[in-house]
């Protein structure tokens, strides 16, 4: 006897021992720079998610930065800025923005009395 699913998404009928839906996109998994990390963990993270190994990665950024005359550091001090380090936590540059927002949102009450120092 043929054991089956169904897919949540589209309903389609699986074998059980089916990996997912051949009609659905899999879920993308957030992006974060955790495992495998040498320096700040960029070149790991893009090696994940184009699946080659991270060396070939990591050769490509020293190539680019002697090629493109040091812009390849600006790009991955971006990535760096934009990646959170585990998956769930924020980003260096999502710090940041989030505590810039609180100080700017950070009410005034113009009745305070305000201290002088006169000198």
């Amino acid at each position: 006897m043929d054991v089956t699913t169904r897919c949540g998404a589209c309903s389609t009928e699986l074998s059980r021992d089916a990996a997912g839906c051949p009609h659905c996109r899999p879920g993308a998994s957030p992006l974060h720079r955790g495992e495998g990390r040498s320096v700040l963990g960029v070149c790991s993270l893009l090696a994940r998610g184009m699946g080659v190994s991270v060396t070939w990665v990591r050769i490509a950024f020293v190539v680019l930065l002697f090629a493109s005359s040091g812009m390849g550091f600006l790009l991955y001090l971006l990535v760096w800025a934009f990646t959170p380090a585990r998956a769930g936590a924020k980003a260096p540059l999502q710090g940041l923005l989030d505590w810039v927002s609180r100080v700017a949102n950070t009410p005034v009450d113009d009745d305070a009395p305000r201290w002088e120092r006169r000198v």
